[in-house]
Protein backbone atom coordinates (compact mmCIF):
# COMPACT_ATOMS: atom_id res chain seq x y z
CA UNK A 1 0.00 0.00 0.00
CA UNK A 2 2.71 2.48 0.98
CA UNK A 3 5.18 1.10 -1.60
CA UNK A 4 3.45 2.82 -4.54
CA UNK A 5 3.96 6.27 -2.99
CA UNK A 6 7.08 8.06 -4.26
CA UNK A 7 9.89 8.61 -1.75
CA UNK A 8 9.50 12.38 -1.44
CA UNK A 9 5.76 12.04 -0.67
CA UNK A 10 6.50 9.49 2.10
CA UNK A 11 8.14 12.32 4.03
CA UNK A 12 4.75 13.97 4.51
CA UNK A 13 2.44 12.69 7.23
CA UNK A 14 -0.60 11.91 5.12
CA UNK A 15 1.37 9.53 2.85
CA UNK A 16 3.39 7.73 5.52
CA UNK A 17 1.42 4.80 6.92
CA UNK A 18 4.10 4.10 9.55
CA UNK A 19 3.77 7.61 11.02
CA UNK A 20 -0.03 7.33 10.93
CA UNK A 21 0.02 3.97 12.74
CA UNK A 22 2.48 5.27 15.32
CA UNK A 23 0.37 8.37 15.94
CA UNK A 24 -2.79 6.34 16.60
CA UNK A 25 -0.92 3.75 18.69
CA UNK A 26 0.63 6.51 20.84
CA UNK A 27 -2.75 8.20 21.26
CA UNK A 28 -4.43 4.96 22.33
CA UNK A 29 -1.59 4.17 24.71
CA UNK A 30 -1.97 7.62 26.34
CA UNK A 31 -5.68 6.94 26.79
CA UNK A 32 -4.93 3.59 28.44
CA UNK A 33 -6.50 1.55 25.64
CA UNK A 34 -4.84 -1.69 24.58
CA UNK A 35 -3.87 -1.78 20.90
CA UNK A 36 -1.61 -3.85 18.68
CA UNK A 37 -0.54 -3.73 15.06
CA UNK A 38 -1.21 -6.92 13.09
CA UNK A 39 -1.01 -7.33 9.31
CA UNK A 40 -1.20 -3.60 8.66
CA UNK A 41 -4.30 -3.20 10.84
CA UNK A 42 -4.53 -1.81 14.36
CA UNK A 43 -6.54 -4.08 16.66
CA UNK A 44 -7.99 -2.23 19.65
CA UNK A 45 -9.28 -4.10 22.69
CA UNK A 46 -11.74 -2.11 24.79
CA UNK A 47 -14.10 -3.68 27.34
CA UNK A 48 -13.21 -7.13 25.96
CA UNK A 49 -14.42 -6.08 22.49
CA UNK A 50 -12.11 -5.90 19.48
CA UNK A 51 -12.19 -3.03 16.98
CA UNK A 52 -10.18 -2.91 13.76
CA UNK A 53 -8.59 0.25 12.36
CA UNK A 54 -7.33 0.30 8.79
CA UNK A 55 -5.82 3.13 6.74
CA UNK A 56 -6.20 3.44 2.97
CA UNK A 57 -3.70 5.73 1.24
CA UNK A 58 -4.83 4.99 -2.33
CA UNK A 59 -6.85 8.21 -2.88
CA UNK A 60 -5.89 11.88 -2.80
CA UNK A 61 -6.60 11.98 0.93
CA UNK A 62 -5.93 9.12 3.33
CA UNK A 63 -8.96 7.32 4.71
CA UNK A 64 -9.37 5.76 8.14
CA UNK A 65 -11.80 2.84 8.48
CA UNK A 66 -12.89 1.77 11.95
CA UNK A 67 -14.84 -1.47 12.22
CA UNK A 68 -16.38 -3.89 14.65
CA UNK A 69 -17.70 -7.36 13.82
CA UNK A 70 -19.79 -9.62 16.00
CA UNK A 71 -20.28 -13.27 15.19
CA UNK A 72 -22.02 -15.19 17.97
CA UNK A 73 -24.41 -18.07 18.45
CA UNK A 74 -26.97 -15.79 20.09
CA UNK A 75 -27.04 -13.58 17.00
CA UNK A 76 -27.28 -16.55 14.63
CA UNK A 77 -30.37 -17.89 16.46
CA UNK A 78 -32.36 -14.75 15.64
CA UNK A 79 -34.71 -14.64 12.69
CA UNK A 80 -33.73 -12.48 9.72
CA UNK A 81 -36.44 -9.92 10.53
CA UNK A 82 -35.03 -9.53 14.06
CA UNK A 83 -31.51 -9.06 12.68
CA UNK A 84 -32.59 -6.36 10.27
CA UNK A 85 -34.71 -4.77 13.02
CA UNK A 86 -31.60 -4.39 15.21
CA UNK A 87 -29.62 -2.77 12.37
CA UNK A 88 -32.51 -0.48 11.37
CA UNK A 89 -33.23 0.55 14.98
CA UNK A 90 -29.62 1.46 15.72
CA UNK A 91 -29.17 3.24 12.38
CA UNK A 92 -32.29 5.39 12.86
CA UNK A 93 -32.54 5.90 16.64
CA UNK A 94 -29.80 8.50 16.93
CA UNK A 95 -27.52 10.36 14.62
CA UNK A 96 -24.43 8.20 14.24
CA UNK A 97 -21.48 8.46 11.92
CA UNK A 98 -21.37 4.66 12.10
CA UNK A 99 -23.40 2.30 9.99
CA UNK A 100 -24.71 -1.04 11.26
CA UNK A 101 -25.04 -3.86 8.74
CA UNK A 102 -26.81 -7.13 9.52
CA UNK A 103 -25.80 -10.34 7.77
CA UNK A 104 -26.93 -13.94 8.15
CA UNK A 105 -24.17 -14.98 10.54
CA UNK A 106 -22.68 -11.68 11.75
CA UNK A 107 -23.37 -8.03 12.37
CA UNK A 108 -20.90 -5.25 11.51
CA UNK A 109 -20.49 -1.67 12.61
CA UNK A 110 -18.34 0.56 10.41
CA UNK A 111 -17.30 4.19 10.24
CA UNK A 112 -14.77 5.97 8.05
CA UNK A 113 -13.37 9.43 7.52
CA UNK A 114 -10.78 11.26 5.42
CA UNK A 115 -8.01 13.40 6.92
CA UNK A 116 -5.19 15.60 5.70
CA UNK A 117 -2.86 16.06 8.68
CA UNK A 118 -2.01 14.76 12.14
CA UNK A 119 -4.26 17.15 14.09
CA UNK A 120 -7.23 16.41 11.86
CA UNK A 121 -6.59 12.66 12.19
CA UNK A 122 -6.51 12.77 15.99
CA UNK A 123 -9.57 15.01 16.26
CA UNK A 124 -11.70 12.97 13.86
CA UNK A 125 -10.42 9.66 15.26
CA UNK A 126 -11.60 10.63 18.74
CA UNK A 127 -15.09 11.56 17.52
CA UNK A 128 -15.53 8.56 15.23
CA UNK A 129 -14.13 6.05 17.70
CA UNK A 130 -16.45 7.36 20.46
CA UNK A 131 -19.34 7.17 18.00
CA UNK A 132 -18.61 3.59 16.98
CA UNK A 133 -18.24 2.57 20.63
CA UNK A 134 -21.65 4.11 21.47
CA UNK A 135 -23.18 2.44 18.40
CA UNK A 136 -21.79 -0.95 19.45
CA UNK A 137 -23.16 -0.45 22.99
CA UNK A 138 -26.60 0.39 21.58
CA UNK A 139 -26.43 -2.58 19.20
CA UNK A 140 -25.58 -4.93 22.09
CA UNK A 141 -28.55 -3.60 24.08
CA UNK A 142 -30.91 -4.28 21.15
CA UNK A 143 -29.38 -7.71 20.59
CA UNK A 144 -29.78 -8.64 24.25
CA UNK A 145 -33.43 -7.50 24.17
CA UNK A 146 -34.16 -9.63 21.08
CA UNK A 147 -32.40 -12.71 22.52
CA UNK A 148 -34.33 -12.30 25.78
CA UNK A 149 -37.57 -11.90 23.81
CA UNK A 150 -36.84 -15.18 21.99
CA UNK A 151 -36.11 -16.97 25.27
CA UNK A 152 -39.43 -15.79 26.73
CA UNK A 153 -41.28 -16.99 23.62
CA UNK A 154 -39.70 -20.44 23.97
CA UNK A 155 -40.79 -20.68 27.60
CA UNK A 156 -44.42 -19.82 26.83
CA UNK A 157 -46.58 -22.55 25.34
CA UNK A 158 -49.74 -21.67 23.51
CA UNK A 159 -52.87 -23.10 25.18
CA UNK A 160 -54.10 -26.28 23.49
CA UNK A 161 -50.96 -26.82 21.42
CA UNK A 162 -48.89 -28.88 23.84
CA UNK A 163 -49.54 -32.23 22.13
CA UNK A 164 -46.81 -33.36 19.79
CA UNK A 165 -47.41 -34.29 16.17
CA UNK A 166 -46.25 -37.89 16.65
CA UNK A 167 -48.83 -38.62 19.35
CA UNK A 168 -51.52 -37.09 17.15
CA UNK A 169 -50.60 -39.41 14.26
CA UNK A 170 -50.59 -42.47 16.55
CA UNK A 171 -54.07 -41.57 17.83
CA UNK A 172 -55.34 -41.16 14.26
CA UNK A 173 -53.92 -44.52 13.26
CA UNK A 174 -55.56 -46.20 16.29
CA UNK A 175 -58.85 -44.55 15.35
CA UNK A 176 -58.54 -45.86 11.76
CA UNK A 177 -57.81 -49.39 13.03
CA UNK A 178 -60.82 -49.23 15.40
CA UNK A 179 -63.11 -48.09 12.56
CA UNK A 180 -62.00 -51.00 10.32
CA UNK A 181 -62.83 -53.56 13.04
Amino acid sequence: MNKAVPFWKKMFFKNNVNKIHQTIMDYLKEEGIEAELADGMIIVTLNELHYGIHFDLENDYPKCDIGFRLKSEDYETLELSQKTFIADKVNTDEEHFSMVRAYKDSIEVEASFFFSDKDMLLSLFYHYFCDIKNTVDEMYACLAAKVEENEEMKKRRPIGFTASITTKKVEEEKGMVACKE
